[in-house]
């Protein structure tokens, strides 16, 4: 029985269960039943995998971009965008469910509810019962890692709690506790957990995934110490002279996932290195895959496709995702020239303005005149006859781009650009469940490059030069020399390597650098059409319209929902939050 099919098995044996007389009453299966029986524990564990917040379910993935640098929406209206770019996140407005503003401690009961009742079973197998043991444990630990990272300390429950328990209203651990729960967490399960797991069992935890949390959190952990500052009577930071041990964790587990040898960059396409970077996303179980969300249509489809389609490519009068320039301007030249360095004051084609783009801007980023599928996207927002500074604009439907509407507010693009990474080549994809690309939790490319990071910070800069250059080579840009390896080339890299994968919103919290990254005004293109010469012209302007972001400083903690705060009298709120 295949591991993603479970759950559902479970529904199909229930409802047809009831003609069988030799089976207990489907509607009285007991909790003793479910404990005794591996097919219904595993179902159940279907159930906890599928509730994890991996950060990267399409619908919320989508929601993590736009609030960062990389991205703004189409919807002029989400109550996302302006929440947390606008900066007024507070206890009333955080939410529980909201992809950003995460808590979910249900969760973590359902986890140690299942952990409890698993180990009291007398009948599965001891080597059945540690490893479904270990997987929960990798699930627990990444939720408590969802959770520290945003909240800073939280309180760890590693029991299910009863209302007479006496420890039933928690106190807030402190970050360093949380982060060390995580650590040693994984350091137990990465001894139990096998390497890789047989067709049938495809999404399960292995132990490199376990070793790739390891990688990504104790780099978090570390960045805090180094960035951060205590608060809060310690509950929030990590103390400064912990930075080099979490370095130091992190670059053993990227090291120990590299040397295995089980899995390498994803190079099938050596010669299109646009194309290789664009087919990363879309081939199922490649070589550089540690572990990701599987999606199939039939049982765990998204709507990924309809969502950021250009608008001609799709029945439907929006395009989620919408690039702001100075992510575009972000990406290198393909000579190692900064993309910085682009000239929008002419005259030009758009094609010739971004041709000498390096490859991994042509697999993520959709443009004006861009080739996509069996056409050419068209996103200028006006057509002039020869003059902008004499003639009358013509932005009507008639004047505009066939993926550019008049709504200023719901359009294809607020931008000038969508996001063509993780898009599948077809037209017409219906709302609903009708995409399967699988969403990459924790790729080789990410490893390689958390080790260049822990290992310049760590001084060792001849590891992290070979890291970043394995990266480089293999996205077809000039090598970095010893010369030009410094703290800002490797966080640029991951800027680049890692954008749209909902880790940037992350990355920039832990550098303790988002209060200026994500501060100010962001930008689009306005591209318009030179109707008498058949070129375009380009107009720079604010993508918010008149308003700018802000990211307080206080905002490197987010507020816990007041309902806990009022719940629990020995939960404290964050700074800066009333």
């Amino acid at each position: 029985m295949k591991f993603k099919q479970l759950y559902f098995s479970l529904l199909v044996f229930l409802f047809s269960a009831c003609n069988v007389l030799d089976k207990e009453p489907i509607d009285i299966i007991s909790d003793a039943q479910v404990w005794e029986d591996q097919d219904l524990v595993d179902a159940n564990l279907t159930q906890l995998y599928h509730i994890t917040n991996f950060n990267t379910i399409f619908n919320y993935q989508n929601n993590l971009n736009v609030i960062t640098d990389e991205a703004r929406t189409c919807f002029g209206w989400s109550s996302l965008l302006n929440t947390y770019t606008l900066g007024v996140i507070n206890p009333d407005n955080i939410g529980d469910r909201t992809f950003v503003g995460y808590w979910e401690y249900n969760y973590v009961r359902q986890y140690n509810e299942f952990l409890e009742k698993i180990t009291q079973s007398t009948t599965l197998p001891a080597e059945f019962i540690e490893r479904r043991v270990a997987e929960v444990r990798f699930l627990r630990a990444f939720h408590y890692y969802n959770l520290v990272m945003r909240n800073g300390g939280v309180p760890i429950i590693t029991k299910p709690q009863q209302r007479t328990d006496e420890d039933l209203y928690p106190q807030r651990n402190s970050e360093k506790e949380v982060y060390e729960f995580i650590r040693k967490e994984l350091d137990d399960i990465i001894k139990v957990l096998p390497e890789s797991y047989d067709a049938a069992n495809k999404g399960r935890i292995s132990k490199y995934t376990a070793l790739a949390l390891k990688s990504r959190a104790m780099l978090y952990a570390a960045s805090i110490a180094q960035n951060g500052e205590i608060q809060l009577d310690g509950l929030l930071g990590v103390p400064t002279t912990d930075a080099d041990f979490y370095f130091e964790e992190s670059m053993k587990a990227s090291q120990e996932i590299i040397n295995s040898n089980k899995f390498a960059l994803y190079n099938k396409y050596p010669n299109d290195k646009a194309k290789n970077y664009q087919q990363l996303f879309l081939e199922k179980d490649n070589s550089e895959v540690i572990f990701a969300k599987k999606h199939t249509v039939s049982v765990f489809g998204h709507q990924y496709d309809h969502d950021n389609q250009p608008l001609s490519y799709k029945p439907a009068v929006y395009c989620v995702t919408n690039p702001t320039l100075e992510m575009v301007d972000s990406y290198e030249f393909a000579d190692g020239t900064p993309g910085s360095a682009i000239n929008y004051n002419q005259e030009i084609d758009t094609k010739e303005l971004y041709k000498n783009k390096e490859p991994r801007f042509h697999a993520t980023i959709l443009y004006n005149q861009a080739p996509w599928i069996d056409n050419q996207v068209e996103t200028y927002y006006f057509t002039i006859q020869s003059d902008i500074k004499t003639d009358k604009r013509d932005n009507s439907l008639g004047g505009r781009g066939k993926d550019v509407n008049a709504d200023s507010n719901a359009g294809a693009t607020q931008t000038g650009f969508t996001c063509k990474k993780y898009l599948r080549e077809v037209r017409d994809v219906p709302a609903g469940a009708y995409s399967d690309q699988d969403f990459i939790i924790f790729r080789l490319g990410e490893i390689y490059l958390n080790l260049a990071e822990a290992a310049f910070e760590l001084g060792q800069s001849e590891i992290a030069l070979s890291a970043i250059n394995e990266i480089r080579e293999r996205a077809g840009v000039p090598k970095l020399t010893a010369s030009n390896l410094n703290q800002e080339a490797i966080r640029h890299e991951r800027k680049i390597e890692l954008a749209f994968e909902g880790i940037r919103y992350w990355d920039l919290r832990r550098w303790r650098t988002a209060h200026i990254a994500l501060s100010g005004q962001f930008h689009k293109l306005n591209t318009y059409y030179i109707k008498s010469r058949n070129t375009y012209g380009y107009e720079i302007i604010n993508c918010q319209g008149n308003l700018s972001r802000t990211f307080a400083e206080h905002h490197y903690y987010f507020p816990i929902e007041r309902k806990h705060i009022t719940e629990n009298p020995n939960m404290k709120q964050n700074p800066g939050y009333n």
